[in-house]
């Protein structure tokens, strides 16, 4: 039962892997499941990650949130006590929810002045229903 659903997984994975090749936006993909731990890399992270701002906006929504402000979390994000900023950068959330697929890009500034291009992460929360394919 869960060979069919680590295949099924997979299957998903190159698919997405392979539609995303095709569309000339070198955007990252992350995919992981409900509860665990991620890190959303900076691609264009300068050294100093004080000059960094995270902006995220969910798939279903195009309001965009600001999460990370000149390297310091905002405070009033839902999420404010499940993020990190890496030492390169990259943000980290811990105990993925629900809530949490999406877009995310990493911005660098220098002097008020954006270094470089966004950086983008989408992130895919995986969802194994095993009902389903009990019934199936």
């Amino acid at each position: 039962m869960s060979d069919k659903c680590d295949l099924c997984l997979l299957g998903l994975i190159i698919l997405c892997s392979l539609l995303t090749g095709t569309s000339g936006v070198d955007d990252a993909h992350v995919f992981i499941s409900s509860d665990e731990d991620v890190r959303l890399p900076c691609n264009n992270a300068l050294s100093d990650c004080t000059s960094t701002t995270w902006i995220y906006s969910s798939f279903r929504h195009s309001e965009a949130v600001e999460l990370i402000n000149g390297g310091k979390k905002k405070k009033d994000t839902e999420r404010h006590e499940r993020l990190s900023l890496g030492s390169d950068c990259s943000l980290n959330i811990k105990n993925v929810t629900e809530e949490d697929p999406g877009f995310y890009i990493c911005r660098q500034y220098v002097n008020d002045k954006q270094q470089g291009n966004d950086a983008r992460v989408s992130l895919h929360v995986l969802h194994a229903n095993f009902m389903s394919m009990w019934l199936t």
